[in-house]
């Protein structure tokens, strides 16, 4: 399994300078000019919307998710607020939870990590998304002036 990639203060690669300018400014892109104001959707529950308050405020510098994000994200809160009511319960009783009681507080935990990779929740998630705008990288020079020819032979196709 590959490393995964890390934010550019946790790693330890001898970077370029250009490397290491398009790391900054990817990292620096995450973040959006303008404000955005995520909704709660009608249909969730009271403990998940204490949930969505909550990732909403941990978030609000991070700047990462976007109104197309709203109903994901309201999933991932519905889960997370079942998941902690079922671990309440299962801690009330201790010793007498049941297997498929534990399997069926496994599988939320399993929704729950796989809704939060798909948002950018994690911290692999999001150096995942830096490193992916860094490595998109700008053209430089030769390129620019290779794809200018190659258009300027096929007719600007």
């Amino acid at each position: 399994m590959p490393t995964p990639p890390k934010r550019l203060a946790n790693t330890s690669k001898h970077w370029t300078k250009k490397q290491l300018d398009a790391r900054q400014q990817a990292e620096q892109g995450l973040k959006r000019p303008a404000r955005v104001a995520l909704r709660a959707p009608a249909w969730l529950g009271q403990d998940a919307r204490k949930v969505w308050n909550s990732v909403k405020r941990k978030l609000r510098d991070v700047e990462l998710l976007d109104s197309l994000d709203v109903d994901m994200l309201a999933i991932y809160c519905d889960l997370q607020a079942r998941y902690q009511a079922l671990g309440k319960k299962l801690n009330q009783l201790e010793n007498m939870a049941s297997d498929d009681e534990i399997k069926q507080l496994q599988a939320w935990a399993r929704n729950i990590l796989s809704y939060a990779e798909k948002l950018g929740l994690t911290p692999n998630s999001r150096a995942r998304l830096a490193k992916k705008k860094a490595e998109a990288e700008p053209l430089d020079d030769m390129d620019q002036i290779l794809n200018d020819v190659d258009q300027f032979i096929n007719g600007g196709q």
